[in-house]
């Protein structure tokens, strides 16, 4: 109880003394309506409000005059929140001499219950000493006393309810308090969970969202802004399929209609991962692996989605890449052989046409003849080189050249009668690579003729050169070092983004007569010198080739070496000795051989051509040249009759031949002890010119 209602209490229980001594009929209204009290000396209890106030009247009635009391002391006590007891002790002075109550001390008891007009007065008990009740006092003492006897014990009768109340309020408060304070660090918990969630989606480099049930963005972490330039606001809204391409859209779409054919028979799935296409804002596409799961209320009806995106278009180019270079390996050996017999079948072909041309007059009516056909033989052999690309171990036959020279030449070439203009750019100091220089016109020749076609109406081819120094496996699993970077740019019709990974396919075309080896060929060609090359295109904006190649160190240009016709003299009348399997080159060889002044002798295989060098040596007439061919199909090849022979002469001179032209034995001849390469097929000149290098040099 605080100060204001005690002091309430006392006042109130001064103006019952008051207007008890002085007959104040207005006593009764700080009765409450359920009062009672004691009378009759202190032992009659009046339950009943009404009664009360009728005895109070009848009292007034007996004694008119005021009386005066005086009051000795009080104490108020609460005994609840809204009870409370005053106890005053005081002298009744009545109008009339000599009454012994005048002379002693009685006691009144108020208990005050608060009320919404206020306290009001809810029982009233008088107590006198017995010996007044015994000398004749109007109080009588005994049932004062019985009644005070009953009224402490409701007093300690509802004071032990209080005080249960009490207790039992303590006990929920103390719940309620425990459960407030757990309630609080569920919420805490649960806030903290939500930081933490907030945080790793904020800051990890796949993207988080949610969606509702119609697919549409309520939620979508940061890191999309990084990966395809979309803010939050940009993408909040909007539907999935607004960011997904064609087979993207078809692929929801089939797991939708999966999902939903299963809940009709109650089967409830969960998470399912697939690839898509996302769109950028740039207008790029960037290859994801999404991972979604369905969103469920507590009867399990799907309200949304959510899941994770990641980014894996390198992945992909990756795993491209390694189909393209199976595809390239699977095709590599039947081409090889194909290749292999069909430029032996060349060789026969080229060396016969000359040898009737050399027959022949050039005014004779079928000279023409005789070079048209070589001709459409030229035309045969570029289709024969583009097959052994393919051939497994086809490395190129390598030299340290500048590009630069080399490029503008197959441009300016390949873009000649066109209304495409060739923009070619260099840095100074360009580094030189180590590259097989009919294989790299071969890929240039094949960039510039794809973007002269998709030029049709004209524009610029930009070619830019220059140096570049990658960490390792930065570009595409390239080691670290220095590269030379082409950027090959035209301003044609572009490619779309989902055959990109497809270009580089042997036969895959978009051309109506395209043999669909163009790019393909560029590819291995790049691949074998260990570079790299990727493609990066938009619709109707045109489409970039970037070039890796190794770089060597910077020396100086050498001029490259072409065919023709020999330069020195030959030597006549020497010795070459002939091993190749096929019986038309062993012929035609004999007799282009004998018209360039040499002496022939042929084996069919390795050993034979050992035992042949044996003898002349054995008998003094040793051969100057040794031409072997590598591949004998049932025999011993060139390679290893160029063992035997390097063992009984050390000084030989030998050339390495092939239908495999590209074959890793030419690559390093000079590893295996011979001293020049005619690669099939080869012209009367070419051979005269290989003949001509090992004879100058001794």
């Amino acid at each position: 109880m605080d100060v204001r209602d005690e002091q309430e209490i006392r006042q109130l229980f001064d103006d019952y003394l008051r207007m008890y001594s002085s007959r104040d009929d207005q006593l009764v209204d700080f009765f409450s309506a359920d009062f009672s009290g004691f009378t009759g000396g202190g032992d009659f209890l009046v339950k009943d409000r009404d009664a009360w106030v009728a005895i109070t009247r009848q009292d007034f009635a007996q004694v008119k005059h005021p009386l005066r009391i005086e009051l000795i002391d009080l104490s108020v006590q609460s005994l609840a929140e809204t009870v409370a007891v005053a106890t005053g002790f005081f002298h009744i002075h009545l109008p009339i001499e000599d009454l012994v109550l005048s002379r002693e001390t009685a006691r009144l008891v108020l208990i005050f219950r608060q009320e919404p007009v206020g306290w009001k007065i809810c029982h009233s008990s008088i107590s006198i000493p017995y010996n007044l009740v015994c000398e004749g006092e109007v109080y009588p003492l005994q049932k004062l006393e019985e009644s005070h006897r009953i009224l402490e014990e409701q007093v300690a009768e509802r004071t032990r309810q209080l005080s249960e109340v009490n207790a039992t309020l303590q006990q929920v408060n103390e719940r309620l308090a425990h459960e407030i304070a757990e309630h609080k660090k569920s919420e805490e918990a649960l806030q903290e969970s939500k930081d933490h969630f907030r945080i790793m989606a904020d800051n990890v480099s796949d993207v988080v969202w949610k969606l509702d049930q119609d697919y549409r963005f309520t939620y979508i972490s940061p890191s999309d802004e990084r990966l395809r330039g979309y803010r939050a606001d940009e993408v909040l809204g909007q539907h999935i399929f607004d960011f997904f391409d064609e087979d993207g859209i078809a692929t929801v779409k089939k797991f939708a209609y999966q999902r939903q054919q299963a809940e009709l028979q109650g089967i409830k799935n969960g998470s399912i991962m697939f690839e898509a296409f996302h769109r950028c804002k740039d207008g790029n596409w960037v290859c994801g692996e999404v991972s979604a799961t369905p969103e469920r209320d507590a009867d399990g009806t799907v309200i949304g989605y959510y899941g994770i995106s990641r980014e894996i278009t390198e992945r992909k180019q990756a795993e491209s890449e390694l189909r393209k270079l199976e595809k390239l390996e699977s095709l590599g050996v039947l081409a090889g052989g194909i290749a292999h017999d069909f430029n032996n079948v060349l060789t026969g072909l080229y060396g016969n046409i000359a040898l009737a041309k050399m027959k022949l007059a050039n005014d004779h009516s079928g000279f023409r003849f005789l070079e048209a056909a070589e001709q459409s033989m030229l035309r045969t052999t570029l289709l024969t080189n583009r097959l052994l690309t393919f051939a497994k171990g086809g490395d190129p036959v390598t030299e340290n050249i500048s590009l630069v020279s080399l490029i503008e030449e197959v441009v300016n070439l390949s873009l000649s009668g066109s209304n495409v203009k060739p923009v070619i750019t260099s840095v100074t100091n360009l580094w030189q690579v180590r590259v097989d220089q009919r294989q790299i016109q071969q890929v240039f020749a094949n960039l510039t003729i794809n973007a002269r076609e998709a030029m049709s109406g004209g524009g610029l081819l930009t070619i830019a050169m220059e140096n570049a120094e990658l960490a390792d496996k930065t570009e595409h699993g390239l080691i670290g070092g220095k590269y030379l970077q082409i950027t090959v740019t035209d301003e044609g019709t572009g490619i779309e983004h989902k055959l990109l990974d497809k270009i580089f396919d042997p036969y895959f075309t978009t051309k109506e007569m395209g043999s669909g080896l163009g790019l393909a060929t560029a590819y291995s060609i790049i691949d074998k010198h260990g570079g790299h090359i990727r493609v990066t295109s938009r619709l109707g904006k045109g489409t970039t080739f970037a070039i890796y190649l190794p770089a060597t160190e910077v020396v100086e240009e050498t001029p490259l070496t072409q065919p023709g016709v020999a330069q020195m003299p030959l030597t006549q009348g020497a010795k070459i000795l002939v091993m190749d399997d096929e019986e038309m080159i062993r012929n035609m060889l004999n007799e282009m051989l004998g018209e360039l002044g040499f002496a022939v002798e042929t084996a069919a295989e390795g050993q034979q051509a050992i035992d042949m060098y044996q003898q002349a040596m054995d008998t003094g007439k040793s051969f100057a040249i040794v031409i072997l061919d590598l591949t004998i199909p049932g025999g011993m090849g060139g390679q290893e009759a160029a063992k035997g022979i390097l063992q009984i002469d050390p000084e030989v001179k030998m050339i390495v031949s092939s239908g495999y032209a590209d074959d890793p034995i030419i690559v390093s001849y000079t590893d295996h002890g011979f001293k020049g390469v005619a690669k099939k097929p080869y012209s009367m000149n070419e051979l005269a010119g290989v003949l001509d290098q090992i004879i100058e040099k001794g």
